[in-house]
């Protein structure tokens, strides 16, 4: 009898362990999706999926003449509705685990906002947050995952990487998460700022294989641009230089190309190593008081004039005019942001919390106002470390 019990209590116990594949999915009874885009249709939301077509994308069946990818549509009253009305079209059910892009169309953006749709993706446990989010500039959402890319057979990963490749080597772009948006959005001292993608060329006919026929696409999907947004909506959009600008100071940029004008004519190019940006803020008398000091090393990349690069003075007045250039950026992007949009995107209100909360506390719901006569103090310091594998340029030695 006793062996009998044992034997029944160690079945009871083994029992739970039995039953890991309960909640498994099949591969080919999934649809993957790697890009979601979202539009307004009148009322409704509109929802694409680009999902992956299997038999296009494996090495073992050498692909077919179809294209790597498919874009299915819906519109509903709420997100998950839309995304679960795809399966009228989709002969599979669209598994979101491995999104790589969210697309906001400019349109939705600036009229119905995105908090709705992330605090949607964030509820989601099977959608991780480590997606790029775009805003779709002066297109749709939906027309932006319709862009057949060279190099990438898959558009939404060619989104992804290029974005994370432009974020790294060029400062007028920068690389916004699911969760880091939804941080920006639900902090006080800081607003949004989310990179635009936008189709350049013929759009026509971007979904056929014929815009990748071709040595030059067709149609070419560029970031472009760093959007702003008061709380979820969109509001309008930053230059090239504002968007510099923003980097620097938010510590975004990992390393970039740039110029200077000499002081006799011509222009020599810099090739950022490195830079790092701290950002301090002050409390006097109750005014808020921001510091903001910048650390730039760079190599000489091109000198398109007749200066003596090998010269200690000429470094050294290159290093003076890269510094003014940086602050230069830095100000202009700051003052523009207070003419047009009014708005604290830098996150110097959270400087102001860091460096005393109470303060911040009393004033958090008039930051905005305070933002726009807030004394920022900005300190460059520019290094040359090194001149490539020339030293003066041979341009004064040609001959006609």
């Amino acid at each position: 009898m006793n062996k009998c019990f044992r034997l029944i209590v160690c079945i009871a116990f083994l029992l739970p362990l039995l039953t890991g594949c309960w909640d498994r999915q099949e591969l080919n009874e999934l649809g993957i999706m790697l890009g979601l885009g979202v539009d307004k249709d009148g009322d409704l939301i509109k929802v694409s999926a680009q999902v992956v077509v299997p038999n296009e994308v494996s090495s073992k069946s050498g692909g077919g003449n179809g294209t790597p990818v498919t874009l299915y549509e819906a519109s509903a009253p709420t997100l998950f509705e839309a995304i679960q009305k795809l399966t009228e079209t989709s002969p599979r059910r669209i598994f979101m685990a491995h999104i790589r892009v969210l697309v906001f169309s400019e349109e939705y953006a600036r009229k119905e906002g995105i908090y709705d749709v992330m605090e949607a993706l964030m509820r989601e446990p099977t959608v991780r947050p480590d997606y790029y989010v775009m805003v779709a500039r002066n297109t749709t959402a939906s027309k932006v995952l319709d862009t057949l890319t060279p190099l990438e057979n898959l558009p939404a990963e060619k989104l992804f990487n290029s974005l994370d490749v432009s974020a790294k080597t060029w400062s007028p772009t920068t690389t916004v998460t699911g969760d880091q948006l939804m941080e920006y959005m639900l902090t006080s001292g800081i607003q949004p700022v989310i990179t635009g993608v936008e189709i350049f060329g013929n759009s026509e006919r971007s979904g056929s294989k014929d815009n990748i026929a071709t040595i030059k696409s067709k149609a070419r999907l560029v970031s472009t641009g760093l959007s702003v947004f008061k709380k979820d909506k969109l509001i309008g959009w930053l230059t090239e230089d504002e968007s510099k600008g923003y980097n620097y100071i938010r510590d975004n940029v990992v390393s970039t190309i740039g110029h200077l004008p000499c002081r006799k004519g011509g222009n020599v190019t810099f090739k950022t190593l490195r830079t790092k940006t701290q950002r301090k803020a002050k409390v006097i008398d109750d005014q808020p008081v921001i510091h903001i000091k910048i650390k730039n090393v760079s190599s000489i990349g091109a000198v398109e004039c007749g200066i003596k690069i090998g010269s200690m003075k000429t470094l050294k007045e290159l290093e003076k005019d890269s510094e003014e250039r940086l602050i230069e950026l830095m100000e202009k992007s700051v003052n523009s942001v207070r003419r047009k949009f009014h708005i604290d995107i830098f996150g110097f209100g959270q400087e102001v919390y860091h460096a005393d909360p109470k303060f911040f506390k009393k004033i958090e719901k008039d930051w905005d106002q305070y933002f726009e006569n807030l004394d920022v103090k900005y300190e460059a310091n520019a290094q040359i470390k090194r001149v490539g594998t020339l030293d003066d340029s041979f341009k004064e030695d040609l001959k006609e």
